[in-house]
């Protein structure tokens, strides 16, 4: 199981690292505190090793540890979905072993056409050290960039997922 998630207000760190040291599961540091969502790089990647060090201090190591480095819409600032993007890369630099995680599709908030940034965030988001995230499966093209993607960034050893993925049909976009 994935605890999603906790975040650095005080409220929420007392009443779920308990949880993760009892239930020894992974979880899902959003990177929230009492004062907020934070606005630049330095800040999250300095709250996101406050994170790591909660967690690790309840037990969980960094693969278990799934970095949210808050997704806020373009819409409101076009400095957004850069902030996110460059804090995604300081932060595997920084702590390689733990994962990154992110509500994608918050970028897109009250733009047309969210599909077409949601998919083309996902392929930078992941150039830059994107673990997981939730998607929507039946987004052909999403799931044809994902597979595409994972291959070119050298996670798909010997091409095979994105071979299976053509014989199985998955790439074909017509389909949609």
């Amino acid at each position: 199981p994935i605890l999603n998630s906790v975040t650095l207000e005080a409220a929420s760190l007392k009443e779920k690292l308990p949880l993760v040291r009892d239930f020894k599961c992974q979880a899902i540091g959003l990177l929230m505190s009492d004062s907020g969502v934070p606005a630049s790089v330095e800040e999250r990647v300095a709250r996101a090793s406050r994170m790591i060090d909660a967690l690790s201090g309840a037990g969980l190591a960094g693969p278990s540890i799934f970095i949210d480095p808050c997704v806020l819409p373009v819409s409101a600032n076009t400095n957004n979905a850069v902030v996110v993007i460059e804090s995604l890369e300081a932060i595997k630099s920084k702590h390689p072993g733990v994962k990154t995680i992110c509500g994608l599709s918050n970028v897109s908030y009250g733009l047309p056409m969210r599909p077409l940034l949601n998919q083309v965030y996902m392929l930078l988001a992941m150039a830059k050290g994107l673990d997981a995230v939730i998607l929507n499966p039946l987004d052909r093209r999403m799931i044809a960039n994902v597979i595409a993607a994972r291959t070119l960034l050298g996670k798909d050893e010997w091409c095979a997922g994105y071979i299976k993925a053509h014989r199985e049909g998955r790439l074909e976009l017509e389909k949609q």
